[in-house]
C-alpha cells in the first residue's frame, strides 16, 4: 500500500508552505465555525482546505512553485516577526537579539554589558545599542 501511494505521489507537486497554510487555515476556520455557527467560516474553511489539497495533488510544478514564491514574498514581514520572537525566546535572559538595519541579520549579544558597539558579521555595519 505504501509503495502504491509513493508511486501515485511521484509525479505530483506535493506539500509546500502555501498548501500547509491553506489546509491548516481551512481546518481552523471550520473549527471556529463550530463555535460561532454562521456557516460562512465553515464554507470558507472547506474551500481553503480543498484548494490546499488540489495544490498538493497538482502536476503543474511551475505554476504551483510561482504561487508559493508569491506567497512567501508577501508574507515575509509577518513570518519575520514570528521568527524574531522565537529567537528572542530561545535567547532567554542571557542574550539580547538585535537586527542589522542594512541586511536584516539577527545578531545575538550578551545582556548586561551596557552600551556596546555591535558589528554585523554579514555586512560589516556598525551600530551602538544598549545590551
Amino acid at each position: 500500500m505504501k509503495d502504491k501511494f509513493i508511486r501515485f505521489m511521484r509525479s505530483r507537486y506535493g506539500n509546500d508552505q502555501l498548501s500547509s497554510f491553506l489546509t491548516w487555515g481551512g481546518l481552523i476556520f471550520m473549527v471556529l465555525d463550530a463555535f460561532i455557527k454562521t456557516g460562512i467560516f465553515y464554507f470558507l474553511g472547506l474551500l481553503m482546505f480543498i484548494y490546499g489539497y488540489v495544490r498538493i495533488m497538482s502536476k503543474n510544478y511551475d505554476k504551483r512553485a510561482a504561487q508559493n514564491r508569491w506567497f512567501m514574498e508577501h508574507t515575509a514581514g509577518v513570518r519575520n516577526i514570528f521568527k524574531r520572537a522565537k529567537k528572542q525566546k530561545e535567547a532567554g535572559k542571557e542574550y539580547k537579539i538585535f537586527v542589522c538595519s542594512k541586511c536584516q541579520q539577527m545578531i545575538r549579544v550578551p545582556r548586561g554589558k551596557g552600551k556596546i558597539e555591535i558589528r554585523c558579521p554579514k555586512c560589516g555595519n556598525r551600530f551602538v545599542k544598549k545590551s
